[in-house]
């Protein structure tokens, strides 16, 4: 069981520097500018180095009463990841990056969703946040493996992007919804065992302080590139 655990744990990380070198690589390869390697120093910083570190200190681990310090980070984070993607850094990786890179860079989301399910098995999180519950945000990582391939064979269809987006876009928060209303706060919906305890778990705590924020990013340069078409 704790070998099980440690692969799980293993995959998970490794999916967060997967994340992570594919953000770098664009910053460092496609914006030109010093202020590229400021933008990826704040990122590693307060989205990875911060949130570890309050986890393991055990700051994250209050959920009542409300608000728990890790719904403050988070909702912090979230606010940094949509003034960054609507800044002028991210005008420059959306006419830098092709449209098929952009949907592409969502597949993460896949095993992403393997290891939820493999928490799932192993008694770490409850059944709702997996797709064997309600959550299907795979869905969104299958069709941008299908959609990048299509977009990079030069096809073009902006309304179908756009229908992938705002897809994608809501189950992202249908998940979200549902691992905040399985934590332990008073307001929790989700009353099966075991609580949704990996906003304030290391490494875990980087699902919704990076990867989440990864996803939703991705997803505000998909419709800034869709805007920048119509134009």
């Amino acid at each position: 069981m704790a070998s099980a655990a440690m692969t799980t744990e293993a995959a998970f990380v490794a999916v967060v520097l997967a994340v992570a070198a594919i953000f770098i690589y664009a910053v460092l390869k496609m914006v030109h500018g010093r202020g590229r390697f400021g933008v990826v120093l704040i990122v590693l910083v307060f989205w990875l180095a911060v949130p570890a570190v309050l986890a393991i200190r055990g700051v994250l681990d209050r959920y009542s009463p409300p608000p728990a310090p890790g719904f403050i980070l988070v909702a912090l984070l979230t606010l940094g990841t949509v003034v960054l993607a609507f800044s002028a850094f991210g005008s420059r990786l959306v006419a830098a990056i092709p449209l098929a890179g952009l949907v592409g860079y969502q597949v993460f989301r896949v095993p992403l969703e393997w290891v939820l399910h493999e928490l799932y098995s192993e008694g770490v999180i409850p059944v709702q946040m997996t797709y064997a519950g309600q959550n299907f945000d795979f869905i969104t990582g299958v069709l941008a493996a299908a959609l990048g391939l299509w977009l990079r064979a030069g096809h073009r269809a902006v309304w179908l992007v756009a229908a992938w987006n705002i897809i994608g876009l809501a189950l992202l928060a249908n998940i979200v919804t549902v691992a905040i209303l399985s934590t332990p706060v008073p307001f929790r919906y989700f009353m099966n065992d075991p609580a949704n305890l990996l906003p304030s778990t290391f490494p875990y705590v980087w699902l919704p302080t990076f990867l989440v924020q990864a996803a939703l990013f991705g997803h505000l340069l998909v419709f800034r590139a869709l805007g920048r078409r119509q134009t």
